[in-house]
């Protein structure tokens, strides 16, 4: 049998993840970062030279194990890579800041960080909520 090879932050989110994963920080910490930090999401449509996502591009969203559906997105480009090749149509990366795209999640989706990698993570859509709830606490308070 093949081993997974060894994980390799490729950033300093990364790293807080690979340390919340193994207990080494709580979680929350973590999140703090998330909420500073851009990520990468795979979209159905170019969004040109400039970076702008508009609304005719769709994001790559799919089913966890209880078929809700989640935001997929990336801590680093290279994450993505496999999902362009098992879904071409999701072939254009935008680095994004994370707290915009918080802004605009549904109530009733949730958020996977590296789908099929073992370093990951997955919000429910309450976390999703508590968290938005959180962003707007910080910004109130600064």
């Amino acid at each position: 049998m093949e081993s997974q090879p060894q994980f390799v932050p490729a950033n300093d989110l990364e790293a807080l993840l690979l340390q919340a994963q193994l207990g080494r920080v709580p979680a929350s910490e973590f999140l703090d970062a998330l909420l500073s930090s851009q990520v990468v999401v795979l979209l159905d449509k170019d969004p040109g030279p400039s970076g702008v996502w508009d609304n005719s591009a769709s994001p790559l969203v799919l089913s966890n194990s209880s078929g809700s559906p989640v935001l997929a997105m990336f801590t680093a480009a290279e994450r993505s890579t496999p999902w362009h090749k098992q879904l071409p149509r999701f072939e254009f990366g935008l680095l994004v800041q994370f707290q915009w795209l918080l802004r605009g999640i549904a109530s009733n989706v949730g958020i996977v960080i590296n789908p099929g990698h073992p370093v990951g993570l997955e919000l429910a859509p309450e976390a999703v909520v508590d968290l938005r709830a959180r962003l707007q606490a910080a910004s109130v308070a600064t």
